[in-house]
């Protein structure tokens, strides 16, 4: 498919045209956030959520909130002008502009699906500092993040898992963990320097409510090492089953995993009982 264009301001500006000014501090100096919600079957998935953590990460980064146009409208008009269901990534960035109005671009890209029958993932040679209060914002400051998936790409594995200085593992480059130890399903708390992935809050959510357990704690590498499945989760892949933690652990079941199968079950439903209150919403 072409070049899409992106939503800039309240303007549609066409793929590779000049957009954002120089003096924007979102360039100059790192000071954005940006949220990337899914968009298929004409629905744009959790959005409440992920416009609710944008506008958090916003705020703690000092930029003025609300942005100038709603962004609810500004997703409205973007999608309208693309005229496709999906399935597609936007992402809608909101960086502190100048002088003082903050600048919103809404982008769309394909979905990327991951290699059958699931991925293959390496752990990042540095450490994360896990009290930063800034590893838990969306922010463009993405260095870190990058390189490490870039390396984990040289290695051969679709995805690199970051660790603290205490050696503990806590998310992926763009994915929250989850592993299942002994029949239990864990994943690491937030406050142990992750990002709050949206899917990991709604698949948490939803256990929640069938009042099934799982356990939020501290994952080592020992504890992948004997881990029956290990999966991630993120918006546009929702569940991806990981087959190998390169040194760490192969071998493991992947798309044939039970508790993945199920779980993956388990969140087809919650997003059917979405898409079906978006489209009630919008009289479709």
């Amino acid at each position: 498919m072409s070049a899409r264009p992106s939503w800039v301001d309240g303007a549609l500006v066409p793929a590779g045209a000049p957009a954002v000014r120089a003096e924007d501090q979102g360039f100059q100096l790192g000071l954005a956030v940006y949220d990337g919600m899914l968009l298929e079957d004409g629905c744009r998935y959790f959005e409440e959520q992920h416009l609710a953590r944008l506008e958090s990460a916003a705020r703690s980064l000092g930029i003025s909130w609300p942005t100038p146009v709603p962004l609810e409208q500004a997703l409205d008009e973007y999608v309208e002008a693309l005229g496709e269901e999906g399935p597609l990534l936007l992402r809608t960035t909101v960086s502190r502009g100048v002088g003082g109005v903050p600048t919103v671009v809404i982008s769309a890209r394909d979905v990327d699906p991951w290699p059958e029958p699931g991925v293959r993932v390496s752990v990042a040679a540095h450490a994360k500092v896990r009290a930063s209060e800034l590893e838990q914002l969306k922010s463009t400051n993405r260095l870190r993040n990058v390189l490490a998936r870039e390396a984990a790409a040289a290695e051969g594995a679709w995805e690199a898992l970051l660790k603290t200085e205490e050696g503990e593992l806590t998310e992926g480059t763009i994915s929250n963990l989850f592993c299942v130890l002994e029949g239990e399903l864990v994943t690491p708390p937030v406050e142990r320097g992750l990002l709050p992935g949206i899917l990991r809050g709604e698949l948490l959510a939803e256990l929640s409510e069938r009042e099934m357990p799982f356990t939020e704690a501290r994952i080592d590498p020992s504890d992948l090492a004997r881990a029956s499945e290990v999966f991630l989760t993120n918006t546009s892949g929702r569940l991806i089953p990981v087959v190998e933690v390169i040194g760490v652990v192969a071998g493991l079941p992947g798309t044939q995993g039970e508790r993945w199968r199920e779980l993956r079950g388990l969140f087809r439903e919650r997003e059917a009982r979405v898409r079906a209150a978006w489209k009630a919403a919008r009289g479709a």
